[in-house]
């Protein structure tokens, strides 16, 4: 096998592998399908416009429910110019790490422990600048749920404001 025949497999291979993990981040029941609106919504919370044009391109590959399968997904990916945006650094592949927006990565540094939150103390220590209280009325102002602590929707929201 040549070198170049190898190097194609590899570069494949990983293309796959970034398809699958950016397809597993839409595909947000993990039925092999995703949704055309929930792709829609996830790219504006990832601060990334889709146009008209791009939905209706995107919703010829769903079934009459509005879902895509990874194949036609796929297929879409192939067909689409605005999906080669996405390809920051332009190496033929779209990877996870392309979509993660800034908040998503914030998240994850707060969230020391990887419990999926970001307790009042985490959130102490990401803002050394306020007061215990100022965290308490942030935290709580944005904690939807009442929990005490902020989940990845809710502080995106706070990084929003």
């Amino acid at each position: 096998m040549s070198v170049m025949a190898l190097q194609r497999g590899l570069n494949e291979r990983a293309r796959k592998k970034a398809f699958d993990s950016i397809f597993a981040k839409f595909d947000h029941n993990q039925n092999g399908k995703l949704f055309v609106r929930d792709f829609v919504e996830e790219l504006k919370v990832q601060d990334i416009e889709i146009d008209e044009e791009e939905i209706e391109l995107l919703s010829k590959f769903a079934d009459s429910e509005g879902e895509v399968t990874k194949s036609s997904f796929e297929q879409y990916t192939k067909e689409s110019d605005f999906w080669k945006t996405l390809d920051k650094n332009r190496d033929g592949k779209v990877t996870s790490h392309e979509l993660t927006s800034k908040a998503e990565i914030a998240f994850k540094i707060a969230d020391k422990n990887n419990d999926g939150f970001i307790s009042k103390a985490e959130f102490m220590k990401l803002a050394k600048n306020l007061s215990k209280e100022q965290v308490d009325k942030v935290v709580s102002k944005f904690d939807t749920d009442g929990d005490g602590k902020l989940d990845i929707e809710e502080f995106k929201k706070l990084m929003k404001r």
